[in-house]
């Protein structure tokens, strides 16, 4: 019987010695969140998420997840950049800022800001030396805006449907003298310190290829929108997913398919803030469109002549009035250009009048809509592709198709804004102005 004694006492032995030589539990590694608390409400739009860490094993990091809370308690959307309040649709987590770095225990914290009012849910979690996550502390809490009003004005320069530029020929093979690109056009608001939105229709955006529309223009590829928006902070918006007439559209489903559903595109190639807007195609709405339209994007575009007044901008549905600018005949009675043919009759938009647009005063939001800019001369009048913008008089300048506009002209308008408006795109005054989809 001696021999069983010994094994009884052997295995227990290596019982005790093999738990402890198990790596520590995900239990040991944890992180509390001391702000915010539970339920607590934060006025603004940053929150600073911090608490506590502690570990057996040396602690990398501290991860914190923060996301937007949908009515069913579910998150919607994670934050992706805590600096600019970017989010994206697929879980996300950052790394939080420890005090002291790679220690057992300490603190941390992750400051977010930007963000629109509404319910957020945050989560943070230990990675150490030993344990790849711990266990996630959450809370749920709510962004509430500031009590006080904004007291600044906004202004948006956009271009319909981000026009390349202007094209002639069967594949658009002939880019005339003259013509401008969007990348050009965006240069020269660079050089003055400001930032363009442009509207994207995906399907109509290639790879690297530019795709011919209608024999008379050019649409950027992805590759242009993001070097567009690399180098110059250009921000692009929806305009649909193949361009259709939403208000013959029967079914929500075939309403989400044109809108919303082209958000995963465009947040899979880097254009997080396509949210702020959604254009309608063609100016086409009703009730319908509107109702899908407002659980994803912030504001719609609908045409108008008006600066926007907060008030009405943030009453569903949520529309933003833009200018649709226009070229066309000329301005001076005296000559051949005023009553010459153009399509629907257009007349070119006087400067001054969207300069006052883009004038805006206190919570308010003037948008101005550019298509195809173009400048000096090319062709003849009467040519389906022609313009003269040579005159120092904008009341002598015309141009033969309604959305070619010509640069001197684009320039006066946009040289006598308000230099005390702030240039915005949708996503900046939706933040500043508390309006998230849904």
């Amino acid at each position: 019987m001696r021999p069983l004694r010994l094994a009884a006492v052997a295995t227990t032995t290596l019982a005790v010695a093999a738990a402890l030589a198990v790596p520590a539990l995900a239990s040991e590694a944890k992180a509390t969140i001391t702000w915010p608390t539970s339920g607590s409400s934060v006025s603004g739009t940053s929150v600073t998420v911090k608490g506590g860490y502690s570990a057996t094993a040396t602690v990398k990091e501290v991860r914190v997840a923060v996301c937007k809370v949908g009515t069913n308690g579910a998150c919607t959307a994670y934050l992706s950049n805590a600096a600019t309040g970017d989010f994206v649709s697929t879980y996300r987590s950052l790394p939080a800022t420890l005090t002291p770095k790679t220690q057992v225990s300490g603190t941390y914290q992750l400051a977010a800001s930007k963000l629109t009012a509404g319910p957020y849910k945050a989560a943070a979690f230990v990675v150490s030396n030993d344990t790849p996550k711990g266990p996630s502390t959450t809370v749920n809490f709510t962004m509430k805006a500031s009590e006080s009003p904004s007291t600044k004005g906004y202004i948006t320069i956009t271009f319909g449907r981000s026009n390349w530029s202007v094209a002639t020929g069967a594949t658009c093979n002939v880019i005339p003298s003259g013509a401008r690109t969007l990348e050009q056009n965006v240069q020269d608001l660079a050089a003055r310190g400001l930032k363009a939105q442009g509207g994207v229709v995906v399907d109509r955006t290639h790879a690297t290829a530019r795709e011919c529309t209608e024999g008379q223009m050019l649409q950027p590829s992805w590759a242009d929108l993001t070097r567009l928006r690399v180098n110059n902070g250009f921000t692009v918006v929806s305009q649909g997913m193949t361009y259709a007439d939403m208000t013959k559209m029967t079914t929500d489903a075939q309403r989400y398919n044109e809108s919303g559903a082209t958000l995963p595109t465009f947040n899979s190639r880097g254009h997080t803030r396509a949210w702020g807007m959604f254009n309608y195609p063609n100016n086409k709405m009703d009730a319908a469109a509107n109702r899908v339209v407002t659980k994803y994007f912030a504001f719609g575009r609908k045409y108008g002549t008006e600066i926007n007044n907060r008030a009405a901008v943030m009453t569903y549905p949520y529309l933003v009035k833009t200018i649709s600018v226009m070229g066309g005949r000329c301005n001076n009675v005296n000559l051949a250009c005023y009553t010459m043919s153009v399509k629907n009759n257009k007349q070119m938009a006087p400067p001054e009048r969207l300069s006052r647009i883009l004038r805006p005063g206190a919570d308010q939001w003037g948008v101005v809509q550019f298509y195809r800019i173009v400048e000096e001369s090319f062709g003849r009048m009467g040519a389906s592709v022609a313009w003269d913008c040579t005159s120092s008089d904008w009341r002598n300048r015309w141009t033969s198709q309604p959305e070619i506009y010509c640069r001197n002209s684009f320039l006066e308008a946009i040289d006598g804004r308000s230099k005390t408006a702030v240039n915005a795109d949708a996503v900046d005054v939706a933040k500043a102005w508390g309006r998230t989809p849904g």
